[in-house]
């Protein structure tokens, strides 16, 4: 299986649960920047463009977002799943910020 598609089933659900989650709780900033990785990862064709997402869902905690216990723990599975798709394509384990 592809890298991308792989990224896809494995990442994306949770992104979906994620929006829907940051949406009932009207964190509509948030909600926006997780939408626009899903955008990324979604339109992702090789390696390279999935770089990209990853990148950003790896970086995400730098941004200063506060979280629901809810939300917190999805924003956790994702990154574990982050970790382990970019430790697949490049053998090394990523610094999370």
């Amino acid at each position: 299986m592809h890298h991308t598609t792989a990224a896809r089933n494995e990442i994306g659900p949770l992104l979906d649960q994620l929006i829907r989650q940051l949406d009932a709780e009207g964190s509509a900033t948030q909600k926006a920047h997780f939408k626009r990785i899903r955008v990324h990862l979604y339109d992702a064709h090789d390696n390279l463009d999935l770089t990209q997402s990853m990148i950003e869902l790896a970086t995400c905690t730098a941004m200063g977002f506060r979280f629901s216990n809810t939300a917190d723990a999805l924003v956790n599975r994702i990154l574990t799943k982050t970790i382990d798709m970019v430790t697949a394509l490049e053998g090394i384990r990523p610094v999370v910020h």
